[in-house]
């Protein structure tokens, strides 16, 4: 049953981001561009760069590292493997994000030394899939947040929901400052939502992992591990 209804809240968001990525290659990107460049919602800029600082990967990972360290130390077993999906598929999400980026070389909305487009691996004569300003699309910030917080939202709903709200708010500090487009935070959030579903349905629905964080419902109040209704 868990498994049902992971699949489908997987399926709604990610055919949401499917229509956000559609509408802003098709109608938004270049309007949200143009607005925050004149200035829109500048009053919350600070806030914009605190999201997006606090909110990469490398700080959702060493909280994530500190409360399975706390919940291994527990004997929470339900609590490990919720925080271990939520790890690991943060990280693919993010590995697969870069990659993406590899090929797509699509120029980041605040440079302005290079027209925006899209330039593949190589523009020119020279490669440039490692530079900074033509790795845009998709946005790994969103990708690593919606990865990490999805197994948080499919195995404790109302937590995890805050989680999504957090995440959604990442990306958007990454279009309030010019480094995405609205398309390239979608499909950040597309690729964060389906390594999620994988990892949480791999760990939390046929109990991979068990040698290591034990079977689940193991320590007395963790016997239901599923989604939380």
């Amino acid at each position: 049953m868990k498994d049902r209804i992971g699949m489908a809240s997987t399926f709604l968001l990610s055919a949401a981001a499917l229509v956000l990525m559609a509408a802003g290659f098709m109608i938004w990107d270049q309007p949200v561009l143009e607005a925050v460049g004149a200035g829109a919602a500048k009053e919350w800029q600070e806030v914009a760069r605190f999201l997006s600082r606090y909110g990469d990967f490398p700080f959702l990972l060493a909280a994530g590292v500190v409360a399975l360290a706390v919940s291994l130390c527990l004997r929470a077993a339900s609590w490990s493997r919720i925080l271990t999906a939520m790890i690991l598929a943060g990280i693919i999400a993010g590995l697969a994000s870069n990659v993406v980026k590899l090929g797509t070389g699509r120029v980041r909305p605040r440079v302005e030394q290079v027209a925006h487009g899209w330039y593949g691996p190589k523009h020119g004569d020279q490669w440039v899939s490692l530079r900074h300003d033509f790795q845009s699309f998709p946005s790994s910030h969103a990708a690593c947040a919606f990865g990490f917080f999805w197994p948080l939202f499919l195995s404790r709903r109302w937590l995890g929901a805050t989680g999504l709200f957090l995440a959604a708010a990442i990306a958007w500090s990454r279009v309030q400052l010019n480094a995405h487009h609205v398309s390239d935070v979608a499909a950040g959030a597309l690729l964060g939502v389906l390594a999620g579903w994988l990892v949480w349905r791999w760990i939390m629905t046929r109990g991979g992992l068990s040698r290591w964080l034990g079977e689940q419902g193991s320590k007395t109040g963790e016997g239901n591990s599923g989604p939380v209704r």
